[in-house]
């Protein structure tokens, strides 16, 4: 009884440390990722804030010799993806020479908004109706912001709008995000015009850990390194939602265990960081970040794999609902 005593106490021992080192490990492991976020990533300022470009000017060196750029999003109701978002497309065009952008939108329904920005014509607030999550104040300012960059220029050289969803798609998951790529790819022919994406999170991804392979893992299949991939990210906040039509806030936050909650350790409450670096530590690791369905749900983080996934992520600690346009 004394041995087993004793064998029964060493045994707890040794799990105890087992335990104890390898949350030491974990610990360590952490910092030393999180040292390395802090080393490489950019800050960026808030983008409603009144300020120039000059916190965006890595990106220019980010998309050398790209011609898709892909603007993600953790979910369709948040201010700071927003605004920063037209931040990005506004730098990318004025200083990276892109001219086209293209929203997760039916076709149908950014035609007459892109009329409104190529010539001015039709009541812009009007033509939003129905737009749904995306029927904002922060998107109607952008498009107003594009239609004021147009005026003056030549045809070749104004920014054009594009839709490339389609309700007929939406029944199957697994069909949606190759047509959705089929008409990004129609839009670029020959590989040679520069587009900016975007669109959900779910559907920029260029898939490794997808159930179904989504439109991003099409498009790097068909463009290869041309197409540069960026995640919008965020640990805690508010989010809006759709139910029954309708704009509805929910407060979120994601597990302390995610990615998410790793880069809301970093030292920036705003950032870029760049996988494409060999050092990246998450290189082959798969790691969670947030996501937000458009009709509420608890929110369910997705698995990507950083680098291999998305090419880069933005990453914003603290988030707000976006504002319905009125």
């Amino acid at each position: 009884m004394k041995h087993l005593c004793q064998s029964t106490t060493w045994k707890n021992i040794s799990t105890s440390l087992t335990a104890l080192l390898l949350m030491t490990f974990t610990v360590s492991a952490q910092d030393a990722s999180l040292e390395w976020v802090n080393k490489n990533s950019h800050e960026i300022i808030q983008a409603d804030s009144a300020v120039g470009q000059s916190d965006l000017s890595f990106l220019k060196r980010e998309v050398s010799g790209k011609h898709i750029v892909g603007l993600g999003e953790a979910s369709h109701g948040t201010h700071e993806f927003y605004m920063q978002k037209a931040h990005m497309i506004s730098y990318l065009i004025q200083n990276c020479g892109f001219r086209s952008v293209a929203f997760e939108v039916p076709k149908s329904m950014m035609e007459p908004v892109d009329l409104y920005v190529q010539t001015g014509q039709g009541n812009l607030k009007d033509l939003m109706k129905g737009w749904g999550l995306y029927h904002t104040e922060e998107i109607y300012l952008l498009f107003q912001k594009l239609s004021q960059y147009n005026r003056g220029k030549t045809k070749n050289d104004r920014v054009k709008l594009v839709g490339f969803d389609n309700p007929d798609y939406w029944s199957n998951p697994f069909t949606r995000d190759k047509f959705m790529a089929d008409n990004v790819i129609r839009f670029v022919p020959g590989k040679k015009n520069k587009i900016i994406l975007w669109a959900h999170n779910v559907h920029l991804s260029k898939d490794t850990t997808a159930e179904y392979w989504p439109m991003g893992g099409h498009l790097k299949k068909h463009f290869g390194n041309q197409f540069f991939s960026i995640a919008l990210d965020t640990y805690s906040g508010t989010a809006n939602v759709l139910n029954n039509g309708k704009f509805e806030p929910h407060a979120f936050q994601t597990s302390d265990s995610t990615l998410s909650g790793t880069l809301s350790k970093a030292r920036y409450p705003r950032f870029f960081l760049s996988f494409n670096s060999k050092s990246n530590p998450f290189k082959g690791a798969v790691s969670l970040i947030t996501n937000i369905y458009s009709n509420w749900q608890e929110p369910k983080p997705i698995p990507i794999r950083p680098g291999e996934d998305f090419d880069a992520v933005i990453f914003i600690k603290e988030t707000t609902p976006s504002v319905e346009l009125k």
